[in-house]
């Protein structure tokens, strides 16, 4: 249930110049946003592969709830939500966004060979002020993967974010 109301959440986000989605908001400390993951969210796996990254995600691929967590010095710049892919999400994100924030500012689209085949990228982005809000699907041999990302614009790294 928390799955799609955060869908729902992400996909309503105001005008506002810094992303808020469900009780993530750009700028919130790190200790923060993983408290707030151990004790509202029941993710299988809550973990920092990276000093600047907090990934928590469910251990069944049939759940498909993964969110990924990016900082810059410590403050939270980054959020990426997997959905389950299909035509029809991509279509009525790609709609939802349209009305919500216009023409995409940036669109790719790209094959690269990997290690099992070949992957195909198809990605959108939109600015609402100073952050970048990405539509990502990827079609691997095995698998196909989509996700909504938002990035804060900050001193770390450059956006978007592929």
């Amino acid at each position: 249930m928390k799955s799609c109301c955060l869908l729902l959440c992400v996909c309503l986000v105001g005008s506002a110049h810094a992303f808020e989605v469900a009780e993530f908001k750009s700028g919130m400390a790190q200790g923060e946003v993983k408290t707030l993951l151990l004790a509202n969210w029941n993710f299988d796996r809550v973990m920092e592969p990276s000093e600047d990254v907090i990934l928590a995600y469910d251990e069944d691929p049939s759940i498909a709830r993964r969110y990924q967590f990016r900082f810059c010095k410590g403050k939270l710049a980054g959020f990426e939500q997997d959905v389950r892919p299909s035509l029809r999400s991509l279509i009525l994100t790609t709609n939802n966004y349209l009305n919500q924030y216009g023409q995409p500012s940036r669109v790719y689209s790209n094959t690269h060979v990997v290690s099992n085949g070949e992957k195909a990228v198809f990605a959108m982005f939109w600015k609402n002020g100073v952050d970048s809000i990405g539509l990502k699907y990827y079609v691997l041999p095995n698998v196909e993967q989509m996700s909504l990302s938002f990035d804060s614009n900050n001193l770390c790294y450059g956006t978007p974010r592929m």
